[in-house]
């Protein structure tokens, strides 16, 4: 048997007990009305959870994260059109690395991790430049743990009469996300992060008129991502083009349902109460947290080890102790940072008893250190 081990990461996340029996739901083949109806419930329930009105359209996609933001991005671009990349961490590099696949013409504001995007630049960028017509930038970089300006950016990109893609792959369920508001036209998610759902599938929400149609103008770019294909299956039918992970996409449903009880403004400040316990907790031990809390996320707090601690003995030690944790990536991995994420289904006392832990574990390593 596997050993339980608490999981205070970005995702994969810790699920509930109930999440955990769906998946042992009966064999249910995909193309017959049960599915459909567990299809139509996730993609009403997620225009929910966006805020979205009945100008904008739900899919579903089997594969992670990226999956959906290769869907979206491949997809929106009409020939002839610039992107505008704003980034400033590790998954802001990986929406690059999608859009220089599909050889779109781009500009990148490219600023050092852990940097707060200026929206004026924005501005400035898209008033130079008018082939640029999306802007793309991630919500939540789980990287740094930065909640990036979007409702600012959007305002700019509204004003200025194009279009924003958002990757909301880390935000969505632990942010207050208003499609509507923040002028966001095609935006990504997962379950498996502050849903507290599994791994296996991904989403995104778009404005139909944003989405451009497919035709000689427009060829299809690829195949199984294709996001007109995948609207197109879902609007007529509540399928997928091809076989879906249905197992994830029941447990999908199950975790929205979940979320859809417990009240999403219920679980961002239960979010916003862990991490509060958290930072509180880390600080009191005297250690350095990255970002000033106006900038942090609700659900991922990075920290720097003391002196004499090393971060892979520490992981290791951690984890040892049937708490994990992940090691910070890029700049951040030299200098001993680790991310503490609050994400899924943790409760505040599992965060005292997480601060515990960690107490004792540093004293235990720099006691032997």
């Amino acid at each position: 048997m596997i050993e339980k081990k608490m999981l205070f990461t970005p995702g994969p996340v810790m699920t509930s007990r109930r999440l955990k029996s769906v998946l042992a739901h009966p064999d249910m083949p995909h193309r017959q009305p049960a599915f459909e109806q567990i299809v139509r419930r996730i993609r009403a329930n997620l225009l929910t959870l966006f805020r979205a009105d009945a100008g904008y359209v739900a899919v579903v996609v089997s594969g992670s994260g990226t999956a959906a933001n290769e869907t979206a991005l491949s997809s929106i671009v009409r020939p002839g059109e610039g992107v505008l990349l704003v980034k400033n961490g590790e998954f802001g590099n990986r929406l690059e690395d999608i859009l220089a696949c599909y050889g779109y013409e781009r500009r990148t504001i490219d600023l050092p991790w852990g940097t707060m995007p200026d929206p004026a630049a924005v501005a400035a960028a898209l008033a130079a430049n008018p082939r640029l017509a999306w802007v793309c930038m991630v919500y939540h970089e789980t990287s740094t743990g930065m909640i990036n300006p979007v409702r600012a950016v959007g305002e700019v990109v509204r004003s200025h009469g194009r279009k924003l893609f958002i990757d909301c792959v880390s935000a969505v369920g632990g942010q207050d996300i208003d499609v509507l508001r923040d002028h966001i036209d095609v935006c990504s998610g997962v379950p498996n992060k502050a849903l507290a759902g599994t791994t296996g599938c991904s989403f995104v929400v778009a404005r139909r008129a944003s989405v451009p149609a497919l035709g000689p103008d427009l060829p299809r770019r690829n195949v199984y991502l294709n996001l007109q294909k995948h609207i197109e299956w879902a609007e007529k039918t509540n399928q997928t083009p091809n076989t879906p992970a249905v197992t994830m996409f029941i447990a999908l449903d199950a975790a929205l349902e979940e979320l859809m009880e417990e009240g999403l403004d219920a679980r961002i400040r239960r979010y916003q109460e862990c991490a509060a316990i958290l930072r509180a907790g880390v600080r009191a031990l005297g250690l350095r947290v990255l970002l000033p809390d106006a900038q942090a996320s609700n659900t991922v707090t990075s920290v720097f080890l003391p002196a004499g601690v090393m971060l892979k003995d520490f992981i290791t030690e951690l984890d040892r102790r049937a708490y994990v944790v992940y090691a910070g990536k890029g700049p951040f991995y030299d200098q001993n940072m680790f991310q503490i994420a609050n994400m899924g289904w943790i409760r505040p006392a599992d965060c005292r008893a997480f601060l515990k832990v960690l107490t004792r574990t540093l004293a235990d390593m720099q006691k032997h250190g």
